[in-house]
């Protein structure tokens, strides 16, 4: 017999043979989704026996009976008093409308810094326990600080898809190692390694809003026109469309979508019209504001009666005592925040209306989580128009800062607000991001709602909460265990407890510990008593002083909302007993050691070590600027072997970063070209130009010499024997601006560099080979 009637007549068997098995397993008639097919005629010429076959019925896993579609969200550095829902001064009508119809926590928790927190959330582990004791940029090898969720922990997302889900996830990861943040992965800690099917948004700590670093999958998506949308009105359409699309193909199949905007995390930036909105706004200064915010949060009950307003500390400065120009400066660069997070909750509005719209929000668990942790103050007392800024060692003065005032916010401004307006926006609690020894710096608010179950629609909710909650609370509401084993690997169990029960009734959880730690700075709940120890180190330093105490401090949290009064000198008995719970759950979580260092200081084992040669073979390649050569307070040497196009030809050859700090390589109509921007000032951007054309039978030389970090430098261009042009500059960056940029080969992606011959950056031609030589190490001069 002929190959294709064996086939024809074995496939018409074995459909008969799974309807047949399907009639003796229900009894009845096949099932309306089983086809019945006719008995092929037999004509004898091949022996047929099925008496031993068991075949199978179709299988796929589905998720339980009536398992709510899930929509959590995740905010960026968003203080407890920044969105009127929780009394806050900027009007967020969506997160609004969903706490009126759901329960709001006054007494949830971050972990006080981006990684940390996204990990605890995703995982409902405790940050160490899966290797996130600090940022994935500064991982070390010790098991609390690895950075990489061990398989031991899987997370939720791979949980749900294992049962029947579908999982999506848009906006910001920061959960991966700048290591592995390149083509060559590997890819098992990207989101669509930890269990989401589809993934779009920021690989990083953050993105210029403008022109973000956005991929899908693993895959970096080109570059937009000017006149796009901006990031989240994008963000918003792609999770739209991915709804639309997952319906589609399985509209009773529920998702889990996942939704975690990287805006309100610098640079602010928003649109004019939006930013205009807050026009004068804040011209009062942080000192009033935080009167004002405590004054709503007491009329609205988001906080108790009895709060205390803590006083400013210290180190962070009066209003009063700023200059007039630094006070225009510091109240624009609030409106623009402000902007920022009212703009979020529009587009988070779209989303939400189009799931009521189309139907998916009939069953619909929602939790939305205000901030990773309390808002930033990492840019120091002055503010910035440069997030990085400080760290390359650059000043603003009140000039430079006034004459940007119409330019903030928008793509020639990377800019963070003054501390002041962090610990403005934390009202009523003590300090900002990276104190987890202080409320304000791991203190959030969060909204829980499911359909109208809520017993108090619109009601606060008093009950401690965590991060490490959300897992558990989801999986409850799916009616899906904690499961013992995933993909073959025994389980450690989650932290955390389920929340879903504070829709029928908040009723207070006392009988709970819970650690908090990071960067050294330490916090223990326990039943209502918080322990605190803290080391001196304000967010924009990278070490803590010398001198600094470090006593312990206790706060007695059920009449102290606020942690304003320290009560350790009347309870010793009980500071000895709230350490020694520390040091137990420290040891249970691999928090230790203890590392008090920030930023450079810290371990940097995400860095290649001892490599000073780099090759790179054709156009078209980037490498995250982390895991390119280490450029800063070196000298190095750049020869590329170029072909291009034709005598006039233009194009980036090597760019590296962008205009706040950054530098490209370039032809203007055959003509070679570097600028070095160490900022967008004037006096720190430099461009040297050839007169004559290039010859591309000989390598294009770029020479940097600087004698250390942060100092100035030669610049030269050569071909041959023959200089092309030279310059200088003033100052050298320590690291590429922003997060999100590369070192690119035949273009610029992300922020330009420069402003580029007739607006175009890629190259016109070939690019065959570009080699990089670092230098030694300087050995002086290093800040």
């Amino acid at each position: 017999m002929h190959w294709k009637r064996i086939a024809r007549v074995g496939a018409a068997a074995l459909a008969l043979a799974t309807n047949a098995q399907v009639c003796a397993q229900t009894g009845s008639a096949p099932s309306r989704n089983v086809l019945p097919i006719p008995a092929p005629a037999f004509d004898g010429s091949i022996a047929q026996d099925v008496s031993g076959s068991r075949p199978a019925s179709p299988f796929r896993v589905t998720a339980p009976a009536n398992a709510p579609n899930v929509f959590l969200f995740m905010s960026d550095d968003v203080g407890l008093a920044m969105a009127s829902t929780f009394g806050g001064p900027v009007p967020t009508p969506n997160l609004d409308r969903i706490a009126q119809a759901g329960v709001r926590f006054n007494q949830f928790h971050t972990t006080g810094i981006c990684s940390p927190s996204r990990a605890a959330l995703l995982t409902g582990r405790n940050h160490h326990n899966v290797g996130f004791g600090h940022l994935a940029d500064l991982p070390a090898g010790y098991p609390g600080y690895t950075a990489q969720i061990p398989r031991e922990t899987a997370p939720l997302a791979e949980i749900l898809k294992l049962n029947g889900y579908n999982t999506a996830m848009f906006g910001k990861t920061h959960n991966v190692r700048h290591a592995d943040a390149s083509l060559a992965g590997p890819f098992d800690q990207w989101p669509t390694g930890q269990g989401f099917e589809y993934f779009w948004g920021i690989v990083g700590g953050d993105s210029d809003q403008y022109q973000p670093a956005i991929y899908r999958g693993t895959t970096r998506l080109p570059d937009v026109a000017e006149d796009a949308p901006m990031m989240e009105a994008r963000m918003a359409s792609e999770a739209i469309d991915w709804v639309h699309n997952q319906q589609a193909a399985a509209p009773d199949k529920p998702f889990f979508l996942y939704y975690a905007p990287g805006s309100t995390h610098a640079p602010h930036q928003a649109p004019a019209d939006w930013i205009a909105r807050f026009s004068g706004r804040f011209d009062g200064g942080w000192d009033a504001m935080r009167d004002e915010s405590f004054a709503r949060m007491k009329a609205q009950g988001i906080i108790p009666e009895s709060t205390q307003l803590t006083a400013r500390p210290a180190e962070i400065v009066a209003w009063d005592s700023l200059s007039p120009a630094r006070q225009r400066f510091a109240a624009r660069s609030m409106e623009v925040a402000a902007a920022m997070l009212a703009y979020q909750d529009a587009q988070l509005g779209r989303v939400l209306d189009e799931l009521e719209r189309t139907g998916e929000g009939r069953n619909l668990l929602t939790i939305l989580v205000i901030g990773d942790n309390g808002a930033s103050a990492e840019s120091g007392n002055e503010g910035t128009l440069n997030e990085l800024g400080k760290i390359n060692g650059l000043t603003e003065d009140e000039a430079w800062l006034t004459s940007n005032l119409d330019r903030m916010g928008g793509p020639m401004t990377y800019q963070a607000y003054p501390a002041g307006w962090a610990w403005a926006m934390n009202t009523p609690l003590r300090w900002t991001k990276q104190y987890a020894s202080m409320l304000g710096g791991i203190r959030n608010g969060m909204i829980l709602r499911w359909n109208d179950r809520a017993a108090a629609p619109g009601s606060v909710c008093a009950r401690f909460g965590h991060l490490v909650d959300i897992a558990p609370t989801i999986l409850e509401a799916a009616q899906l265990p904690v499961p013992a084993r995933v993909n073959g690997v025994a389980q450690r169990p989650m932290d955390g407890r389920s929340l879903l029960s504070t829709l029928e009734a908040c009723t207070p959880d006392h009988t709970r510990t819970q650690y908090f730690e990071m960067g050294g700075k330490i916090g223990l709940w326990h039943d209502g008593w918080f322990l605190a120890q803290d080391d001196g180190r304000t967010p924009w330093m990278l070490a803590p002083p010398a001198d600094a105490s470090r006593d312990w401090q206790l706060y007695n949290l059920r009449e102290d909302y606020s942690q304003s009064r320290d009560v350790a000198a009347t309870n010793p008995a009980k500071v000895a007993e709230m350490v020694a719970l520390w040091e137990r759950e420290a040891e249970a979580n691999h928090v230790y050691p203890l590392d008090h260092r920030f930023g450079f200081l810290r371990a940097a084992g995400h860095r290649p070590q001892g490599r000073s040669q780099f090759d790179y073979w054709g156009k078209g390649v980037s490498v995250p600027a982390q895991s390119a050569p280490m450029f800063a307070g070196r000298s190095f040497t750049l020869s590329a072997e170029i072909a291009p196009a034709s005598a006039d030809a233009s194009g980036v050859i090597v760019a590296y970063g962008s205009r706040f700090a950054g530098w490209s390589l370039y032809l203007d109509k055959g003509r070679p070209m570097f600028t070095y921007a160490a900022s967008t000032h004037p006096d720190d951007m430099v461009t040297i130009r050839a007169r004559n054309r290039v010859d591309p039978g000989k390598p294009l030389v770029l020479r940097l010499e600087t004698p250390g970090p942060r100092q100035g430098a030669t610049l030269a261009l050569r071909s041959g024997a023959d200089t092309l042009a030279s310059g200088s500059v003033r100052s050298t960056f320590l690291m590429p601006a922003g997060l999100g940029e590369t070192l690119d080969l035949g273009r610029d992606t992300g922020v330009d560099v420069a402003a580029y011959p007739g607006g175009e950056d890629a190259f016109a031609g070939e690019i065959p080979h570009v080699a990089i030589t670092l230098d030694p190490p300087a050995t002086r001069g290093a800040h």
